[in-house]
């Protein structure tokens, strides 16, 4: 068990070395090309929920994003997101997006993601509702290439209200690449 994780940490080591993507502001005219990226990830879970119900998730999250300065960045992101409750022989199925702001601050960012969930009702499959979240929270990012990376956030719903019954919990925790 600790070969993995040290021959995993290890090729984390040997990528911090390598450039991030970068803006030359210098430059008179930075590429459009330069300051698009793409990314997302894949999310899978699963466990009991708060009402000790067995589930399992899966989820698809590509975004783009557009850096204005080295610093600061906007962008958007889709989401499919599959809830199975054997339990209850209930299957969901949401969609979204997610217009975001991200700061770096070298390798830490501040983030902020307005997200838009279009869900079924929990207790009526046939009857969909879109619910808000504001994300804000914190991330780092891990240089893969020049212009990889691999990123990591802790993000906290200021709107989370648990008796909409929509979203587990008000933490959102992310791992997802960059290109």
């Amino acid at each position: 068990m600790k070969k993995p994780i040290l021959l995993l940490l290890s090729l984390f080591a040997a990528f911090s070395v390598l450039a991030q993507i970068e803006v030359d502001e210098d430059s008179p005219t930075p590429s459009f090309k330069d300051r698009v990226y793409f990314g997302g990830g894949v999310g899978l879970n699963g466990g009991r929920d708060g009402y000790d119900n067995n589930y399992f998730y899966v989820a698809l999250n590509p975004i783009v994003g557009y850096m204005v300065t080295p610093q600061f960045s906007v962008g958007t992101g889709i989401s499919w997101q599959h809830y199975s409750y054997p339990d209850v022989d209930i299957k969901i199925n949401q969609y979204g997006v997610s217009p975001f702001v991200r700061y770096n601050f070298g390798k830490l960012f501040t983030y902020g993601e307005y997200n838009l969930i279009n869900t079924p009702s929990f207790y009526d499959l046939n009857k969909r509702s879109n619910y808000d979240r504001l994300l804000l929270g914190l991330g780092y990012s891990q240089p893969l290439g020049r212009r990889g990376a691999i990123n990591a956030m802790a993000l906290y719903d200021v709107l989370y209200n648990q008796s909409d019954r929509v979203f587990a919990s008000p933490w959102v925790f992310r791992v997802f690449f960059s290109f």
